[in-house]
C-alpha cells in the first residue's frame, strides 16, 4: 500500500506511536487492539500496518522510545568520572516518570503478565540499569553504615512509581487530577525528604 502523497510520514509515524502509547497504558499489550489505535490516531488500519506491520514490531518501538529516555540516565550513572548520588537518580527517575508516566503504567502491565516482552526489547536498557547500580555505592561518600545506597533507589523506586498507579485507594486520597505542577513539586520533595531519612 502506498503512503498518500500529502502525508507528512514522520508526522503520521509519531502520531500513531503516541496513540499506541496510550493504548498500550491503558490496556497493556494483550488487551490493545490495532484497529483502537488506528482509531486513536485517527488513521486507517491499512496506514497503520504500513507504518507497523505487527502490534509486537509496534509495542517495540514504543517501548523502546520510552525507555531510552531512562537508558540516557543510567550511561550516565554508569559513565567514568561522573559523580551522581543515589538520591540524584532517584530524583531524575522521579522526573522522567512524571514526565512520561506511560513509562509506569506499561511497566505494571508487563509483570502483572508475566511476560519477558519488554526485558527482551529492552535489553540494553535494563543491562545499564544494573551496571549503574552496581556503581552507585562507590560512587557514595555519605552513606549511612548498613544502608547500600542500591537498596535505597531500588526501595524508594517502588514508593515513587505508586503515585502513577491508576488505583481506587490512590484516587481517593490525592484525587482524579493530581498531576497538576503543585501536586509535582509537593511529591518532587516528599521524595527528597525520605531519601534524606534513608541516605
Amino acid at each position: 500500500m502506498g503512503r498518500p502523497k500529502d502525508a507528512d510520514p514522520e508526522q503520521t509515524r509519531v502520531t500513531i506511536l503516541d496513540a499506541a502509547e496510550d493504548e498500550f497504558a491503558e490496556h497493556g499489550f494483550h488487551g490493545t487492539r490495532m484497529v483502537a489505535i488506528a482509531k486513536r490516531a485517527g488513521v486507517t488500519h491499512g496506514l497503520l500496518h504500513y507504518y507497523f506491520d505487527s502490534k509486537d514490531r509496534l509495542y517495540e518501538e514504543v517501548v523502546g522510545r520510552l525507555f531510552r529516555r531512562h537508558l540516557r540516565l543510567f550511561e550516565q550513572l554508569a559513565s567514568e568520572g561522573t559523580v551522581v548520588s543515589a538520591r540524584e537518580a532517584v530524583m531524575q527517575s522521579f522526573d522522567l516518570f512524571w514526565e512520561h508516566p506511560n513509562q509506569v503504567r506499561i511497566m505494571l502491565w508487563e509483570m502483572a503478565s508475566g511476560d519477558d516482552r519488554v526485558e527482551r526489547a529492552m535489553k540494553d536498557f535494563y543491562d545499564g540499569m544494573a551496571r549503574a547500580l552496581a556503581r552507585l555505592p562507590a560512587k557514595a561518600t555519605s552513606a549511612k553504615p548498613g544502608r547500600d545506597p542500591r537498596d535505597v533507589y531500588v526501595s524508594i523506586l517502588g514508593a515513587l512509581v505508586v503515585y502513577f498507579f491508576r488505583d481506587p485507594a490512590i484516587k481517593r486520597v490525592f484525587g482524579e487530577k493530581r498531576f497538576t505542577e503543585a501536586d509535582r513539586k509537593r511529591r518532587r520533595a516528599h521524595m527528597g525528604a525520605l531519601l534524606d531519612l534513608m541516605l
